[in-house]
């Protein structure tokens, strides 16, 4: 895995997790979480690839 790849997909993580999950059409629960499955698809139709590896790795990798 590259960490050039890991540090972008975290980033996108973080601004679609934390300020817009609009931006992919996410919904998040009334705590404030997201369906992993629904992530990982929502981030792929919009263009950002993502699966559970990938998701995982960042998850351990960009602490």
């Amino acid at each position: 895995m590259n960490e050039k790849t890991a540090k972008t997909v975290s980033k996108f993580l973080s601004l679609v997790l934390r300020h817009s999950p609009e931006k992919i059409g996410l919904k998040l629960d009334e705590n404030g979480w997201a369906d992993v499955e629904e992530l990982i698809l929502k981030c792929s139709q919009k263009g950002n690839k993502l699966d559970a590896v990938l998701l995982d790795y960042v998850v351990e990798k960009q602490r």
